[in-house]
């Protein structure tokens, strides 16, 4: 290799790790479904895990045919793709789906009711236009040319699509059968250089001095705040100790997270004292975090400290209004939020 080549190459590589080191970090501008960790510029309102809007995404690469993604607090990583129909590239349409901007502002300048129906994912009569973009997304291009037009095509699946009509006012005066949206699959986050000691950020349980990625609902309990120490870790396990008391632990992944185990570990254990967090919360919630309780009325902040974070491959955002957890290998209980993040039931 020549010089010129040589310099080329190095300088090819420093652009690589600059751009690494500061991804781009953009919002989801509506309720977007993911299917097999991939988003379609289609935009398939049928089955497929919610990706919230205004959950905060990382652009990994991006290139005529696909963007790659990480939503950022949970780490799930997935495809933003194209489709021959739509006559446009997954880089060129990418921007209607995603943005810099944070869509708070537009939400907040809808109607109290609106405001609830884009929360919820699910479409009204009565609806701005801006209201139903934030709420399902935009249509697919090839059918609707503009977004001016009175009528909205959307695919609920390959071979069946639904009408969103809007009157004279842009207001929605009828819409096809929109299912609900469901909870998103995670993938490997890159793991990151962390501190020594860390705080469990939630009551987890544990059997056999090992703490599952799963936290299964049963078992002993490493309570809330525990300080904790590293002592090693690997691409399956993360060894710990309590400082307290010196017990050693061992923090188990496996391949069904479709996560980084360092990752995982550190939506579980933070840097930080947690004891703040907890003083933030209802007396009510603090005492059902410390007696590792869920009810109905309890805040997201409490379910999270009580429970600990859902397991990724099918709460892929903490946003998302359905929490899944594992009381065991077999056995599932779904937490569901309300409009003001309070639990509304426990299934």
């Amino acid at each position: 290799m020549n010089r010129k080549n040589a310099f080329g190459t190095l300088l090819a590589l420093g652009l690589l790790t600059t751009l690494t080191a500061h991804a781009e970090v953009v919002f989801a501008q509506a309720n977007l479904l993911l299917n097999k960790n991939q988003l379609s510029a289609v935009n398939y309102r049928g089955k497929g895990l919610s990706l919230p809007v205004g959950t905060k995404v990382q652009v990994l690469e991006r290139d005529d045919d696909e963007v790659r993604c990480r939503v950022v607090d949970s780490g799930a990583e997935f495809r933003f793709v194209s489709h021959k129909s739509l006559g446009k590239t997954a880089l060129a349409l990418f921007p209607g789906f995603f943005s810099a901007k944070d869509p708070a502002a537009r939400i907040a300048a809808l109607s109290p009711e609106e405001q609830k129906q884009v929360k919820a994912g699910t479409l009204a009569k009565g609806m701005s236009r801006d209201a139903v973009l934030l709420t399902v997304g935009p249509p697919p291009p090839h059918r609707t040319l503009s977004l001016e037009s009175t009528k909205w095509t959307y695919w609920s699946s390959k071979f069946s699509t639904f009408e969103v009509v809007f009157d004279a006012d842009g207001r929605v005066v009828s819409y096809g059968g929109e299912p609900e949206p469901e909870p998103a699959p995670a993938a490997e986050p890159a793991p990151a250089p962390a501190p020594k000691f860390f705080h469990a950020t939630a009551n987890f349980h544990f059997q056999d001095d090992t703490v599952s990625w799963v936290n299964y609902l049963k078992g002993p309990i490493l309570p809330f705040n525990s300080k904790v120490e590293v002592l090693d870790k690997g691409s399956s396990k993360v060894k710990f100790k309590v400082v307290e008391t010196g017990k050693e632990f061992v923090f188990e992944n496996d391949s069904r997270s479709g996560a980084d185990t360092w990752a995982l570990f550190q939506a579980s254990f933070a840097a930080e004292d947690q004891a703040g967090k907890l003083a933030e919360l209802s007396a009510e919630d603090r005492k059902k975090v410390s007696a590792s309780e869920v009810v109905i009325g309890m805040s997201r902040a409490a379910v999270r400290m009580a429970w600990g974070p859902p397991p990724p491959h099918e709460t892929a955002s903490f946003d998302s209004t359905i929490w899944t957890y594992w009381k065991s290998s077999l056995a599932k209980v779904r937490v569901t939020f309300d409009q003001d993040d309070k639990v509304k039931s426990i299934d």
